[in-house]
């Protein structure tokens, strides 16, 4: 791969002098999503996300300098505790901002955002920050994979480490804004991550990006007579059918079929006036004859595409559906002049023989690197609070987990 920095988050290749000092205040929806095409934020900022996660209250908050331009944006979730005021303040992925520029100078940019917080009686902030700081290319991670199981090539040399991830930590670090786990509090966002850099390559590029195995199972699709179609919520029975049937065989606990229904709703209503295109959720089908053998929920936003939730069928395996699948998916995201395609996450704890490390390795033999993100970051604001709603949240995990069965493997990647 090129020394570069194909972040799932980028942006602008020459932002705007910003003219300080910087204060955050509320904005509508529309202003949000505006600014966040902008400067290739996260789609788990939009409101098309926020109105997914039921049991969250959620705020479109704007950055703004001193002539007044808009010049970041964000989506705060936030859970109260019952009966007080007191909340948890959550940003996924977020805040949209131009991150080389908030390098320089974090306090400029997030103390406003701690202000507006503490204002609003939240006793903790939480944000996944959004900055690439380390890519592997994926040979080294696939041979670490197969040799050791445990994936501890974090020691491995890297492709790329960014200066401006290491400003930002340290500063961080300085600060007391504490690293988290994809485990903490009720929620949380993988920080490692499985992408195609689109940028630039064609068809070609990206089929010799993948290795031999892909390769050859996009062919054998192809003889079988595997077609890919896209549709909209209505395709979600047949997506959630498939997406149990992997579940159950991979052993995994899936999620209910309204979980999705409400996702796939939000994001076709983002879409369309001033951000047709831009903005989209959609279900593909891989299908032999009309009979559906894989299917997976993609979510388009901006310059990213996003690889969410699949499911597959054991019927007619040699067909190599998914393989098919995910190829036209990526070329429409080139297509659609997208920079990156996002397969994900995944847990940093597999072993050589979970399903879950077979899914890795199906990743990064499309032609995936491995990119380590900033990530979740918590800054404390209310110690007493703080601990309350760490143990009740605990209390609630507990029982959710008894109440579960012991037979399924929850999927710390998971969105």
């Amino acid at each position: 791969m090129t020394e570069q920095i194909p972040a799932p988050v980028s942006t602008t290749d020459a932002p705007a002098p910003v003219a300080g000092p910087l204060t955050v205040r509320e904005i509508s929806a529309d202003e949000a999503v505006e600014t966040l095409l902008e400067l290739g934020g996260s789609f788990l900022q939009t409101p098309a996300w926020g109105r997914a996660k039921a049991g969250w209250r959620r705020t479109h908050l704007g950055w703004f300098d001193a002539s007044g331009r808009r010049v970041g944006a964000g989506l705060v979730l936030s859970r109260t505790i019952p009966r007080l005021s007191r909340s948890y303040a959550y940003l996924p992925e977020g805040p949209g901002l131009p991150w080389d520029v908030v390098a320089s100078d974090p306090a400029a940019w997030l103390d406003p955002l701690v202000a507006w917080a503490k204002a609003h009686k939240a006793f903790a902030l939480r944000l996944g920050y959004p900055v690439v700081s380390r890519i592997w290319d994926r040979e080294p991670v696939k041979k670490q994979v197969s040799e050791n199981g445990l994936l501890s090539f974090t020691s491995l040399p890297t492709a790329v480490d960014n200066p401006a991830a290491r400003r930002l930590e340290a500063w961080l670090d300085r600060n007391r804004w504490l690293p988290l786990g994809a485990d903490g509090v009720a929620v949380g966002q993988p920080r490692l991550l499985c992408v195609v850099d689109l940028r630039g390559r064609t068809d070609a590029e990206l089929l010799k990006g993948m290795n031999q195995q892909w390769r050859r199972n996009v062919k054998k699709a192809e003889k079988a007579g595997v077609q890919v179609r896209t549709v909209g919520p209505e395709g979600l029975d047949t997506f959630h059918a498939l997406y149990v049937e992997s579940a159950q065989r991979d052993n995994f606990l899936p999620r209910p079929k309204a979980y999705f229904d409400v996702m796939a709703r939000s994001f076709a209503s983002e879409g369309g006036g001033d951000h047709d295109g831009a903005v989209s959720a959609r279900f593909y089908e891989a299908h032999v004859d009309g009979d559906v053998l894989a299917s997976a929920l993609m979510i388009r936003f901006g310059r990213t595409f996003s690889y969410l939730y699949g499911g597959s069928t054991e019927r007619n395996r040699d067909a190599r559906a998914s393989n098919a699948l995910q190829w036209q998916a990526m070329r429409d995201a080139a297509a659609a002049g997208c920079e990156a395609y996002d397969f994900r996450g995944f847990n940093t704890s597999l072993g050589a023989t979970s399903p879950l490390t077979g899914l890795l390795l199906f990743k990064l033999g499309a032609g995936a690197d491995v990119v380590e993100m900033v990530g979740e970051r918590e800054l404390v604001i209310n110690r007493f609070w703080h601990l309350a709603f760490a143990r009740a949240m605990a209390a609630r995990i507990a029982i959710n987990k008894r109440r579960k069965a012991a037979r399924a493997t929850s999927d710390a990647a998971d969105i």
